[in-house]
């Protein structure tokens, strides 16, 4: 999530045995990931969860994982084609896909109150979703074709509906200098 967030946009991250991380932009037209905007939602689930140790659940066994993993890892070039020029509803088929391996990662990625969230949101008409990092709790994205947005806001009316969009720049340090303003205003 760090390294999502301090590049921004969209790319293809590699994590290396040897510790060092590749950051390969993903190129996608304006109208593609305006498009896609529109059809994801946010939602805070209220859960509070750490992180820290939900990862740890599935990092400590990885080895019994590497069938989920592998599947996870097929879904990245699957998720890029799409994004780039396939049907943007299969992303969200796509991500359901991702959710339900990432759910067998470890049993503390849901839980019963995630899981019953993620299937109101299904039944409204979410095409799928993921929380974001870990799991647990936190945030759940949602891929919602635009129709069927009221129906989700709706069904999830007792969760914090986040509206955001895409970051193109990443993390920005952003310096205000109070000190030289006070010098301005004594002259």
């Amino acid at each position: 999530d760090q390294t999502n967030a301090a590049y921004g946009g969209f790319n293809k991250i590699r994590f290396k045995q040897n510790g060092e991380i590749t950051v390969e932009p993903v190129t996608i037209s304006d109208e593609r990931i305006q498009a896609l905007d529109e059809n994801l939602m946010l939602f805070y689930t209220g859960i509070i969860r750490t992180a820290e140790k939900v990862a740890k659940s599935y990092v400590d066994d990885i080895e019994t994982k590497e069938k989920q993993l592998i599947r996870l890892h097929a879904m990245v070039d699957r998720a890029v084609e799409i994004i780039s020029n396939g049907q943007l509803d299969d992303f969200g088929t796509l991500l359901n896909e991702a959710w339900q391996e990432k759910r067998n990662l470890s049993r503390l990625v849901s839980n019963p109150q995630v899981d019953e969230i993620y299937a109101s949101a299904i039944d409204a008409g979410a095409l799928g979703g993921k929380l974001s990092g870990a799991g647990g709790g936190g945030f759940l994205l949602l891929y919602v074709p635009v129709e069927k947005q009221p129906d989700v806001k709706k069904k999830l009316s007792h969760l914090l509906h986040v509206p955001f969009s895409f970051e193109p720049k990443g993390s920005q340090i952003i310096f205000h200098d109070q000190h030289k303003e006070y010098k301005e205003e004594e002259q």
